[in-house]
Order: C-alpha cells, then sequence, then structure tokens
C-alpha cells in the first residue's frame, strides 16, 4: 500500500520538461496580455503626443507671427520718427496750423504703408500733438504712463489700451506701441510717439491656423481675439517664455491647454483638438510581429531546454536511483553530455569515490582505535600489579620502623592511584594537581632540594574536567630539560585561572630556557610527527595529544628566556567544564 502511494505521488509529480512548457506558456500568455495593455497605452499616448504637438505647433507659429508684425510695425514707427515733416513739428519753438498739417501728411503717407493702425499720436514736450484717426480715440497719458515710456529710453513700449489712458469709441481693446523719440545728433528728448494697432491683426493670425481653440490675451486675461471660452480659462502660469500644458475638461472631453508668452504683455492659448491620428499601422503591424517572434522564440526556447537540459537531468537522476536502489555506492556509468551535466555526474562519481575511500579509512581508523583500547587495558594490568605490590612493601616497611620508605611508598602508591583514575579519560584539574604534587615528591626524594614547587589555584577551576595526564608530562620536562641542566635551585611554579574562553594552565620553571628554534621545532611539528608521537609523554607528544584532544592548535603556547626561565600556557575551552 505505502509504495503503492509513493509510486502515484511520483507519478503525478511534474517534470523539469512539464514544469517548463508550463512556464513557457505562463509567460506567453502574461506577454499577450502586457501587449494588448502596452498597445492600448501606446495608442491613447500616441493620440495625446499628436495634440500637443499639433496645440505647439500652432501656438509656436503664433508667436512667430506676433513677433515678425511687431518688428515691422515697430520699424514703422522708426520710419515716423525721423519724417522730416515730424522733426519739424517737433523742433519749432511754435507751431501753427501749416506744421500740424504737415505733420499730419508726413504720418499718414508712412501710416498707410502698413493696415490695421487706427491712429498715431506725435506729442511734443510741451503738451501740443498731432494725430491721425480724429474723432477715433480719447487719450490722456498720466504721469504714470509717461515716465514708463521714458524710462524705456528709446525702445518700444507695447501695452493694451495703453495701459487704460487711451479709449476707443467702440470695438474690441487694442494694441498700443509707445516710445520716446530723441534728435539724433543732440540726443534730447523731443516728444514722444504712440501708434494703436487694431487687434483684428491677431483675427488673421489665428485664422492662418485653421483652429477654433485658440485665443489671444494679455497678460491680465483680457481677450483681444478667438474663442472665449479658451480665454475663460486663463491663468497667470502661462504668463511664461516657455510652453506651458496643463489637462482642462472642456465640456465632455478632456484636453490638454497649450499656451506660452508671445511679447509681453501677449499670451496665446490653444486647445488640443479632437480627430487626432491613432497608432499607425505600420506601429501596429511591427508590435504584432514582434509578438509573433516571441512567441516563436518561446517555442523554440521550450525545444532546447527539453533536448539539452531536462532530457540528460531525467538520465542522469534514474542512473542515480538506480545506483541508490541497488544499496552500495556505485559510479554511474550512463553516458553524458559534454557540459556542465556531464561535469555534474563527473562529480558525483567524484563523491562516490572519495566516500567509498572516507568508509574504507574509517572502518580502519575503527580497527585500529579498537586495537589501542585493548593495548591500554592491557597495559593497565601492570599499575594495577605494581600498586598492589607497593601495598604489601609499604605494610612490611611500617612493620620494620622504616618510615621514611613507608612515607615514600605511600606517595608512589598515591601517584599510581590517582594515575589509574578507574580508567577515566577525564579527570578534575584538581585530581590532575595531585598526581603532579606526588609526581615532584618522588623527585625531590631522588634529586633532593634542587627545586621548589609552588601554586597559584583559582578555586574555581579545580573542578574543572581536562584530559587525564596533561601536567605530569610538562613538569617532568621542566626538571630534566631546564631545573638539572642549570645547576642551583629553581623554582617549578603552576599557576591556574578562569578567563571568558576556558581554563588557563601555566607551568613555569626557572630553568635554563628554551631557544626560539627549540620552540618552533616542539610547536611546528607536522602532522606526520603528531601521529607517530601522539601516543608519547613527552612535552611534543603532550601537545600533539591535547591538540588532537580539542581538535584545535592554538591550545598551547611557550614563552621563555634563554638562561632565565620557560612557562608553557596550556588553553581548554569552557565546553569541558564539568557539569
Amino acid at each position: 500500500m505505502r509504495h503503492g502511494i509513493k509510486r502515484l505521488k511520483r507519478d503525478i509529480r511534474m517534470s523539469l520538461q512539464q514544469k517548463t512548457l508550463l512556464m513557457l506558456i505562463i509567460l506567453l500568455l502574461f506577454f499577450c496580455m502586457i501587449f494588448m495593455i502596452a498597445t492600448s497605452i501606446i495608442s491613447k499616448r500616441t493620440e495625446d503626443d499628436f495634440k500637443i504637438r499639433t496645440s505647439e505647433t500652432a501656438v509656436s507659429n503664433v508667436v512667430s507671427t506676433i513677433r515678425a508684425s511687431l518688428v515691422n510695425y515697430n520699424y514703422l514707427s522708426r520710419l515716423i520718427m525721423v519724417n522730416d515733416r515730424v522733426v519739424s513739428f517737433l523742433k519749432a519753438v511754435e507751431t501753427d496750423k501749416d506744421k500740424i498739417y504737415e505733420a499730419r501728411r508726413g504720418i499718414y503717407e508712412i501710416q498707410n504703408l502698413y493696415s490695421y493702425i487706427d491712429s498715431v499720436y506725435i506729442f511734443r514736450n510741451d503738451g501740443e500733438y498731432v494725430s491721425t484717426g480724429i474723432g477715433e480715440y480719447f487719450i490722456d497719458i498720466n504721469s504714470l504712463e509717461r515716465s514708463n515710456i521714458l524710462d524705456a529710453r528709446g525702445t518700444t513700449v507695447i501695452s493694451i489700451n495703453g495701459n487704460g489712458t487711451i479709449k476707443k469709441n467702440r470695438g474690441k481693446p487694442f494694441l498700443t506701441m509707445s516710445r520716446a523719440i530723441y534728435d539724433i545728433q543732440s540726443q534730447k528728448l523731443l516728444g514722444i510717439l504712440i501708434m494703436n494697432i487694431s487687434s483684428n491683426v491677431f483675427d488673421d493670425t489665428l485664422a492662418l491656423q485653421n483652429s477654433s481653440g485658440m485665443c489671444i490675451l494679455d497678460s491680465d486675461g483680457t481677450l483681444l481675439c478667438g474663442n472665449k471660452e479658451i480665454g475663460a480659462l486663463y491663468d497667470s502660469d502661462y504668463n511664461s517664455d516657455s510652453m506651458v500644458y496643463k489637462n482642462i475638461r472642456l465640456g465632455d472631453e478632456r484636453k490638454t491647454l497649450t499656451g506660452r508668452l508671445a511679447v509681453k504683455p501677449l499670451v496665446v492659448l490653444c486647445a488640443s483638438g479632437i480627430g487626432a491620428e491613432a497608432l499607425p499601422r505600420d506601429t501596429i503591424y511591427a508590435l504584432m510581429l514582434t509578438l509573433t517572434a516571441f512567441i516563436l522564440s518561446g517555442m523554440v526556447c521550450a525545444w532546447f531546454i527539453t533536448v539539452n537540459i531536462a532530457r540528460p537531468i531525467r538520465n542522469l537522476s534514474a542512473a542515480m536511483e538506480r545506483t541508490r536502489s541497488s544499496g552500495w555506492l556505485k559510479k554511474i556509468d550512463t553516458e553524458m553530455p559534454n557540459n556542465e551535466i556531464g561535469r555534474l555526474a563527473e562529480s558525483y562519481n567524484s563523491m562516490i569515490e572519495y566516500l567509498n575511500e572516507l568508509f574504507n579509512r574509517l572502518l580502519e581508523n575503527e580497527k585500529n582505535v579498537q586495537k589501542a583500547e585493548i593495548r591500554v587495558l592491557q597495559e593497565q594490568v601492570k599499575p594495577h600489579f605494581l600498586y598492589n605490590t607497593l601495598e604489601t612493601i609499604s605494610y612490611m616497611a611500617v612493620q620494620e620502623n622504616a618510615s621514611k620508605a613507608h612515607d615514600a611508598l605511600e606517595t608512589l602508591g598515591s601517584f599510581y592511584r590517582n594515575f589509574l583514575s578507574k580508567g577515566d579519560r577525564e579527570i578534575p584539574l584538581k585530581r590532575e594537581l595531585r598526581i603532579t604534587q606526588d609526581y615532584l615528591s618522588l623527585q625531590k626524594l631522588r634529586y633532593g632540594n634542587i627545586f621548589e614547587d609552588e601554586y597559584i589555584l583559582d578555586d574555581s577551576t579545580l573542578d574543572y574536567m581536562i584530559p587525564k595526564l596533561i601536567l605530569q608530562p610538562l613538569v617532568e620536562n621542566c626538571i630534566y630539560h631546564g631545573v638539572r641542566l642549570k645547576g642551583e635551585k629553581c623554582v617549578i611554579r603552576i599557576t591556574t585561572c578562569m578567563e571568558e574562553d576556558g581554563l588557563h594552565i601555566i607551568v613555569y620553571d626557572s630553568g635554563v630556557g628554551m631557544s626560539t628554534e627549540q620552540i618552533t621545532n616542539v610547536l611546528e611539528a607536522s602532522e606526520e610527527d603528531d601521529v607517530k608521537i601522539l601516543s608519547g609523554f613527552g612535552l611534543r607528544g603532550t601537545i600533539s595529544r591535547i591538540r588532537y584532544y580539542y581538535d584545535c592548535d592554538n591550545v598551547v603556547q611557550i614563552r621563555s628566556e634563554p638562561g632565565e626561565y620557560t612557562e608553557i600556557e596550556i588553553y581548554i575551552p569552557k565546553m569541558r567544564e564539568k557539569e
């Protein structure tokens, strides 16, 4: 039953090829949807851009026409200023009807060169003036407007209705161009010229654009000509030298209102019209061709993935499954393509070969460990026999009243009793210190009073669990290679302390010390040397055993000054602390 369920799950599980095909179908549907949305957006944006470009072009054309017309009218004003009869009128000490008549004739001759000039006024400094278009205008130049004209220093000042100082009996607002007149030779002020231009000139300008959605206003919003509904949407933002665009709603339609400043204070506005061209057919055909190419590319990708990726992976998976079901770690013998999948199969075979080699090494190591345990058990029989024999000799020494021999035997027995430690691999630090103290006591009996042993112990370290028999070899090294060679009484000091990273044990002797080369030879033994001396009880053997036990190289440090001292520091990680 269980195998049937597993087989059913395996059957309904989708393969990589099926997942790839499903993903490609989903991507195709997704991109079709994106294509439709993008086409709609592009079509709408193209239409909007066309409207904006159309209105922008219309505004630019009107602005250019207005500026060109003003240049012509400005040139006309210069002709009037330098006319001999006008200059004679301005320079005359007193005016009479003849001079006024001649000046008016001179103005008419020039005024008739251009259309839409309603009237021209020439004011002398004493207030006398000559004009055309008599009866049509009422003019009252106040001091403020006169000041504005004079401040222009001869350049043209453009305004609507002379900034309110000129009125027309009937009709629409008009454009006023004013400028001061100076003597060419002396540069003295002779008078002021005011030219009034009919706003009909703007009607002709707008008519050239064939657009009903345009108007021309002044910077205060006064409509000069064009669509009143568009003019009502004016605000001060359009009083700018650059093009300004705003989305508006005109009736039931959403449009873009485009405008800019033509010449201060004239502003041109244009609303984007309807009926702009939609997305061109060529663009639609190009988009459809792109979508078709993408679908074909997706099908080619699906075929490529199936042949070059999905099928080789399926073959590799089947070969690995056959290897697993056989119960042995065997290499794959299925032929694979010469690509990443083939290299994956080679890596798998290399891993199988390494694992088989590792298993053989582990089996061999397990056999060696078992042999070593048997040897240890055999070796422990000897100390047990020796310890029992020492007990018997000690009892006989008491019977013979040999107290020193009895003490020596008691110390030796205590040493072997703690040394055996019931076969434990780890013992508390206080028992290790007891073994070391008994060993030093026996050495004092042998060598006499050549050293003193001192202990600086932290009580919190005494119950710390450490590997058995790591201090005795160190103090033995102190005696044989440090103290005996110096020829004078020395000190052997053992210090223990607890730090954040664990237990630190320092064995110090004031013997002959070690050279840098000797320290390097002890600490930097190769891996093969460590294996050879791992079972030894010398200094290098003890260091190797500590490193092997804690699987760490940085557990022992040696500091020495030749002829002065040697200090060996052992670091025991905190995880070995007895709970």
